[in-house]
């Protein structure tokens, strides 16, 4: 029996709901890189990043972009 939190973890994998401009930037955040040091590696302005992780904060469930490294590494959408 699936609990409801691994039943929308298997939905968030298996539906590819994170862009891989987000996948990027949790990344990056997962290395210990800030929004801005993460906008200079990826060419991107700090603003870009900051929208980029807080989507992806929506579509993992989470309110923190540590949390959402969490749950993506949890998900095995981070290697």
């Amino acid at each position: 029996m699936l609990k409801l939190a691994d039943a929308s973890a298997s939905s968030v994998a298996d539906e590819g709901a994170l862009r891989p401009r987000q996948i990027e930037c949790l990344t990056w955040a997962e290395k210990g890189k800030s929004a801005r040091d993460t906008g200079q590696i990826l060419g991107i302005s700090q603003r870009t990043v900051e929208k980029h992780l807080e989507q992806a904060c929506e579509v993992l469930g989470v309110r923190t972009r540590i949390q959402a490294v969490v749950r993506a590494r949890e998900l095995g959408l981070l290697h």
